[in-house]
């Protein structure tokens, strides 16, 4: 890697932790909000929010291209419930569901299962 890549990879590096705090500060992620506030263009907002969707649990792209803040507590929640959907699809793929193997990858994501011990009042 050259100085000039080691240089701009810094500057983007720079850019991506400012927009990420303002995306925390402002609890929204926007194309327009990072526009304005780091004053950049569209493609280039538009990367930095598709990086945060990629690599934090903070961002996600919804299906009509906008971005949703979802902050850490939810993002970490639909982390675990997207890797607990991966295991049971492989294992309908596979055609093997075993519950005991089910149990296990939800205890690994951290989804316990809810079990009534009485019946609610009528």
């Amino acid at each position: 890697m050259t100085a000039p890549d080691i240089a701009s990879a810094a500057l983007v590096d720079r850019e991506y932790a400012r927009a990420l705090d303002l995306v925390q500060r402002f609890r929204a992620a926007s194309v327009a909000l990072l526009q304005r506030h780091l004053q950049i263009g569209p493609d280039v907002a538009e990367s930095l929010l598709l990086r945060m969707s990629r690599e934090t649990t903070l961002v996600r792209r919804m299906p009509d291209g906008l971005y949703l803040f979802v902050g850490e507590i939810i993002g970490n929640e639909l982390q675990a419930f997207h890797g607990f959907a991966r295991e049971v699809l492989t294992a309908i793929t596979v055609g093997r569901i075993d519950a005991e193997q089910l149990r296990a990858a939800a205890d690994r994501y951290g989804i316990t299962p809810q079990v009534l011990t009485s019946l609610p009042p009528r």
